[in-house]
This record gives structure tokens, sequence and C-alpha cells, in this order.
């Protein structure tokens, strides 16, 4: 190749460059993990909060970066960023600017209309796994604009009568296994954006589901069963036929079928749904739904054996313990006990209270087995905003299936 020939291509690279044909990714960064394991974990607990978490490698510093949006538009990752630092216990989200190596799913990114303001492109000079502030400051957090929120028909349309006229568009949602098992569940409308849900439906029911707000915007509808893979769809709620497999039915709703995955030999899937009263071994209520989830997963499966795995927020010492009384009231402090003792400890018992509900919900005790972490498998550092909620945590690993 002569010298004028080269000349001439970096001209032209720098022609394309200045025009913008040569894109810059923006990437609005969540958490940084150089251990996999626990970038998995933290990416779980993030989809759980119904953010569309993914993952992305920093090759030069060797770190799996956390992100839940990428983008070429700047203020739209500026804005996102802004927001949840702001707003949402991901007080630590940075902008990332620069080439990551990522495996970006099939599914689209649903993305919101980018706003005026600006930030500047942040990047910590040393990634630590979690930013601790020693002193957050108290300012009041706007409310985010809400969307209207729908709730699931009291009662279904039956069969051998006509659907009455629909607010929006009307959808049934059916989810089975891969072997053809019927599954009765619920599925969630999400904003995977702003991090909430929009509504909850009930599966097999006819429901009328309304028309965004943002016409253009995708329904993103999340289907997670304990015992099975996170399911999602994403549906043109215009044209429901672009979904796969998705047919409409003799009184015109669109059928959305999902086919969920068990879990297999090796998998650990970590319950985000259940949590404990400080300091002690008794679940708080909204931990039933998943506990029972687990249930039906064993009964579902009886040839699973599996471990569960207590992990605690550190290894502090001399602590005063809450644990189940004789009635074992698994839900509620009444009728508790207490003893001293330590984070080690602590991570036992509740796996012990895991297995006790199990245990008198006709499972066979032979079948599971508990490992006590204590605080050696913390996914963030003690002092972190998140600490409680990420590294107080058990995990259901399947040894046999």
């Amino acid at each position: 190749m002569t010298l004028p020939t080269v000349k001439s291509l970096v001209i032209i690279a720098l022609i394309l460059s200045s025009t913008g044909l040569f894109a810059q990714d923006y990437y609005v960064v969540i958490g940084a993990y150089r251990v996999q394991k626990y970038a998995d974990a933290f990416t779980g607990y993030a989809r759980n909060a119904k953010y569309d978490a993914r993952q992305g490698k920093h090759e030069t510093r060797n770190l799996t970066y956390i992100y839940v949006l990428k983008t070429a538009d700047r203020k739209e990752a500026s804005e996102m960023t802004r927001r949840l630092q702001k707003e949402t216990e991901f007080e630590d989200t940075w902008l990332y600017e620069g080439p990551l190596t990522t495996q970006e799913s099939t599914q689209p990114i649903v993305k919101q209309a980018p706003k005026e303001e600006k930030i500047p492109v942040i990047e910590p000079k040393e990634e630590p796994v979690v930013v601790i502030k020693e002193e957050p400051k108290e300012e009041p957090k706007p409310e985010p604009k809400e969307e209207p929120k729908e709730e699931p028909k009291e009662e279904p349309v039956a069969a051998d009568k006509p659907l009455p006229p629909a607010r929006g568009k009307y959808f049934k949602f059916i989810v089975t296994t891969q072997d053809g098992q019927e599954l009765s569940t619920m599925v969630h409308n999400v904003d995977r954006i702003q991090g909430r849900d929009l509504a909850t439906y009930k599966t097999n029911d006819y429901v009328d589901v309304l028309r965004p707000v943002d016409p253009s915007m995708p329904l993103s509808i999340v289907c997670g069963v304990f015992g099975f893979a996170e399911a999602i769809k994403i549906i043109d709620f215009n044209d429901p036929s672009q979904t796969a497999d998705a047919t409409q039915d003799e009184k015109g709703a669109w059928v959305i079928p999902f086919k969920l995955e068990r879990l297999k030999k090796g998998d650990v899937s970590i319950m985000y749904d259940v949590a404990f009263y400080k300091d002690a071994s008794i679940m708080t209520p909204a931990s039933k739904t998943e506990m029972d989830e687990l249930v039906n997963m064993m009964r579902m499966n009886p040839n699973y054996r599996i471990k569960i795995h207590g992990h605690n927020n550190g290894n502090d010492k001399n602590i005063r313990i809450t644990t189940l009384g004789k009635d074992k009231n698994y839900f509620a402090m009444a009728g508790s006990s207490t003893k001293n003792g330590n984070g080690k400890e602590l991570s036992k018992l509740r796996a012990e209270t895991v297995q006790s509900y199990l245990v008198d919900n006709g499972i066979d005790k032979k079948r599971t087995e508990i490992y006590a972490w204590g605080g050696m498998e913390m996914l963030v550092k003690q002092g972190s905003t998140v600490a409680a909620k990420l590294n107080n945590r058990i995990e259901i690993e399947i040894l046999q299936d």
C-alpha cells in the first residue's frame, strides 16, 4: 500500500468519525465486580427489581460491569444516571463512556425519551465493588411520574360469554413448563427503565391491558417463578402478532405463551424476595410467597435435592439473635425466643428456618442440606446502603435433578 493511499484512508476515517458514523456508546453502570458469581448475583438482584440489567467486560481492568442502559445518546444516559443516583438505591451509579465486551440480548431495550439536562461523563479511577458514602445527603427525592396502575379483574370472564368492551386490549397469558405442565401464577407488566411494576396479571384469565402512555413503548411482560429461569416477552401493543408464538383466539384476545425452563443440577438461585427481621431467623410476611414457590418447586420435582445456603451481612460477634419459638411463627416476631450468637450462627439459623418450613410443608428433610457462610460471601461491603438487602440472603443450589 502506497503512502498516498494510507493518507487517503486516514482522511476518510477522520471524515466518517466527524460525521458521527462511528457512534460512541454510553453505559449507565450500577456496579462492577472482579468475581463473576458476584456479578451474576448483583445482576439478578437488579433484574428482580425490574431493571434491564446486563453485563459487559472491561478488558483492561478485568472487571464485569453491570449496566442498565446502553445507548449512543449521551443525554439519555445522563438523565437516567442522574435519576438512579437521586431516586433509587443504586446511588453509586455512574456514566461510563467507552468500549465494553458485551453479549447483547435479542430482546430490545426499552428506552425513555432523552432530557436536555447534562451531567459529566464519570469513570472512577479505581473501580470499587461498591462506593460507600459515610454521610449520605438527606435530600427529598422527587416522586417519579406515575403511569396509570392497572388491577387484574376480580372475576374472570366466563368462557361461554363474550368479552365486555376493552379499555385497552385483551390478552391472556399462558405459562407452562417445558414438558407442558400448566402453571397458575402472575406475570408483571414492568417499566424496565423506571424499575417498577405497572400492573400484575393472573395467568389463564382474560385481562384488559391499557395502552401505554407512550404508544411507541413496547410492553415488557416478566414471568418469574422460583425454580425456573425468568422469562420476558417484549410485546408491541399496536401489533402483538410480532411477538413469538402469539395467537389471537375466537374472542379476539391475544394469547401470549411463556414456556419456563426448570433449574438443573448445579444451578444456584437466590431468593431475592425472602427477607429476615434484623438479627433474626424469622422471615418478614412478604417472604411467604417465594417460600411457597420453593415448596411447590420441591413438590413438582420429586427428584430434586437441594442445599440451602445462608449468607449474612458481616460476621459480627456477640449479637442478640431472635429465633423461632415453639409455635414456629415463621413470619412474625410474636412468640419468638432469643439467644446470644454471631453472624455465622445467624446465617445457619436462617438456613435452618427455610429447611424447617419445607419440612412442615411435607418435604422430606433428607432432600435438603444446609450450609452457613456467615459473612464470607458478601456481595457488597458491609457498610453499603444496599448491604442488608444483598448480603442477608438465602441461596438454593440444585444438588440432584
